[in-house]
């Protein structure tokens, strides 16, 4: 097929790949591959008994993968059926209570829109895909905002979700942030020329594709480099290019664009026509080099053979075009798409009452989590969580500076590294001068696409009123800010939490799950809660553990290959859990060791597990009172050890400035640990050639006031 430019100059549109196996051909988000789709149009409710879910159907025709279809009938709330392993078989359906479309970010979190009165808002549903058939929208969700929208798309590396809104005076498209919650309103928007009913957003070309109502398709080139995140609204000019298709004798030919994707170049986008005709549908392919601009010529894929109605959103895989076509109440595949044209019947459909939107969710995918970082190279910042003691300004002045501070250091890599002052400030401070509370910070961890996770107290330097953990939207790429808006980023917590006094975080991504270290109170046990990644200011956890061995758990480190859970225990011991997801609630540790040193104080804080050498890194910080008596282990196979170990090596004494060393991270060649009590963050380098005992200077000491926490922020 073919388009022609009014200046009667033509295009070949690229040909593609018509292999039927439609995943994995571009990875779309950092760190993990992942497809992207988007949404579209309105209405919906879900009966599986409506569903061709025929999985004896061997026709190559039809897609592999696992995708989410939501579907809106205009009657209940809505819901989401997840297909896997191919588009044929319906494993589980979801009531998400949204109505509207959907997408998916690389860390298994589906988001979907709703315009329905009362349920407004873009849900956030963790690990959508491994839910339960039935699984209901809940505690371990959140919603963000309360805006009606259509169309949903995600921007990962702007840590941005788009949504269409075409419900107020001006038609626009309003950006989120990924990591907000509730009380979200837009971070920015743009004004249309006409209601925008969803989009794409091309990673790898830096493009946004918007589907407008009016049968234009928008174009904003280059979209990184617009400020999206300054709480601004951006005029029409922010549009580079808009396409519309007309007939040979000039007159527009498209009517009613609503869904839109893209692929190496190619562009598919899908026009309703009237949506009161069950009929007159169409789709249209376009080769896009950059160029593409103004009135265009094309031959529609349309007639009653394509059974082409109100084809509300599609998806484009691999060359192959999927469908979502309402009207009709079906799901349709076109092979090989960008050769179609004309009235053709679809390569494969499927009955699906009133499809509204669909996105692919991928298979498989491994998460990264930045605890798990291998090689040094892959590493551009460290962040440093600061925790001193905030003072009461009695009149006589208060050094608070670095209270709830996070410093931001750059290249922690390379020789000479320092503090350059770069930094987020979430202190939020609140009251009178002399009565005022502050958060203080505890540890940090960073998600794959550069996430925070900060657990935090308030307080007035006495007295503790409140705990949680503060999601923090790019922690890794902000600094020099006062980050305190409910717009970007959340507060985790809440009186249902489990939490009394956490200290340790650990993100696992590919569970969907924060494992914080509790070390409770004297009234309330020592514990491990395991809450979800998406919760908000009303969680619950996904489970709790009990079981903490003899004494309190400081902080733990994750094993993903293995399901194998490490802690550091405050009374001495390093505490092995096998199974832990799979335990749940049950898990106990199936083994634990010590460092053989007789009667010496010991109380591991920092631990880190490095898988491809199987050794276990921990700080010890001995006496909290000694500003001297601080340790760093290496342990070799970990994985089995078990009673009293001896340690591959050991850093200790007054040259390695070791005092209070409460936190470690490991890029796979350096350590970097938090040390307290001196004030400095201390870099080893190249640590899997220590051997032996040792009093050794650090390589690289930054100084730092009160360093909590360390974390690395992956490029």
């Amino acid at each position: 097929m073919t388009f022609k430019r009014t200046d009667n100059s033509t295009t070949s549109l690229i040909t593609l790949n018509q292999r039927p196996t439609l995943w994995a051909r571009r990875p779309l988000f950092l760190a993990v591959a992942m497809a992207l789709t988007l949404s579209a149009c309105s209405d919906n409710d879900d009966d599986s008994s409506n569903m061709d879910t025929d999985t004896g159907n061997t026709d190559m025709s039809i897609p592999t993968g696992r995708f989410a279809i939501a579907m809106n009938d205009g009657q209940s709330a809505g819901s989401v059926s997840v297909f896997s392993p191919d588009l044929a078989t319906m494993s589980q359906t979801l009531a998400t209570g949204a109505n509207q479309g959907l997408s998916a970010t690389s860390d298994g979190t589906l988001y979907q829109n709703a315009d329905t009165a009362g349920s407004e808002g873009i849900r956030a549903i963790n690990r959508a895909a491994y839910r339960a058939d039935m699984d209901s929208f809940g505690a371990n969700d959140r919603i963000i905002g309360s805006t009606a929208g259509k169309g949903l798309f995600a921007l990962p590396a702007m840590g941005l979700l788009a949504s269409c809104d075409i419900t107020d005076d001006q038609a626009d498209l309003k950006f989120f942030s990924t990591t907000a919650g509730e009380q979200a309103q837009a971070v920015s928007s743009i004004n249309l020329p006409a209601s925008c009913w969803d989009g794409f957003h091309s990673e790898s070309e830096d493009k946004l594709y918007l589907a407008l109502t009016n049968g234009t398709l928008a174009v904003i080139d280059d979209v990184s480099q617009l400020d999206l995140t300054g709480s601004v609204t951006l005029g029409e000019d922010a549009i580079s290019r808009l396409i519309t298709v007309i007939g040979d004798d000039g007159v527009q030919q498209s009517i009613n664009f609503h869904g839109v994707s893209a692929e190496n170049g190619t562009v598919l986008v899908s026009d309703i026509g009237s949506a009161d005709s069950a009929s007159d549908g169409a789709l249209y392919v376009f080769s896009d080099d950059g160029t593409l601009d103004g009135e265009v010529t094309a031959t529609p894929i349309a007639g009653p053979a394509t059974l082409l109605g109100n084809p509300v959103d599609v998806v484009l895989l691999d060359g192959n075009a999927i469908v979502a076509e309402k009207s009709n109440d079906a799901i349709l595949v076109f092979n090989g798409v960008s050769e179609l044209s004309g009235d053709i019947a679809p390569s494969y459909q499927m009955a699906f009452t009133k499809p509204e939107s669909i996105v692919s969710l991928g298979m498989n995918e491994t998460i990264q989590d930045t605890s798990d970082i291998v090689s040094g190279d892959s590493v551009s910042r460290l962040l440093v969580s600061q925790n001193p003691g905030p003072q009461q300004d009695t009149g006589t002045g208060a050094d608070n500076d670095n209270v709830g501070r996070i410093a931001v250091i750059e290249e922690p890599s390379v020789t000479g590294v320092a503090d350059t002052g770069l930094a987020i400030s979430v202190a939020s401070v609140t009251g009178d001068p002399g009565q005022q509370s502050f958060r203080t910070l505890e540890n940090i961890q960073l998600d794959s696409s550069g996430n925070g996770y900060v657990v935090f107290d308030i307080t007035d330097g006495t007295t503790v009123t409140d705990k949680g953990i503060l999601a923090i939207n790019g922690a890794a790429n902000r600094d020099n800010t006062d980050n305190n808006s409910n717009n970007y980023d959340r507060v985790i917590g809440g009186a249902n939490s489990g939490l009394t006094s956490p200290k340790g975080i650990e993100v696992v991504g590919e569970q969907g799950a924060l494992i914080i270290s509790d070390t409770g109170s004297d009234s309330v046990a020592a514990s491990l809660v395991v809450l979800s990644t998406n919760a908000g200011s009303d969680a619950m956890p996904m489970f709790t553990v009990m079981d903490t061995g003899d004494a309190t758990i400081w902080d733990t480190d994750y094993d993903a290959a293995n399901d194998r859970l490490y802690a550091a225990g405050t009374g001495g011991d390093v505490l092995v859990y096998d199974n832990f997801f799979a335990m749940g609630a049950s898990a106990t540790p199936t083994r634990s060791f010590r460092i053989a040193a007789d009667g010496v104080t010991s109380n591991i804080h920092g631990i880190v597990h490095d898988e491809a050498t199987d050794t276990v890194m921990a700080t010890d910080v001995g006496d909290a009172a000694s500003a001297t008596d601080g340790s760093f282990y290496i342990i070799d196979t970990a994985s089995t050890a078990t009673g009293v170990v001896t340690p591959v090596a050991t850093i200790a004494g007054p040259l390695s400035m070791l005092g209070n060393p409460v936190d470690i991270a490991f890029d796979g060649s350096s350590v970097y640990i938090a040390e307290k009590s001196n004030d400095r963050v201390l870099v080893y380098r190249n640590v899997s050639a220590l051997q032996g005992t040792m009093d050794q200077a650090a390589d690289e000491s930054i100084a730092i006031s009160k360093p909590e926490s360390v974390a690395l922020q992956l490029q």
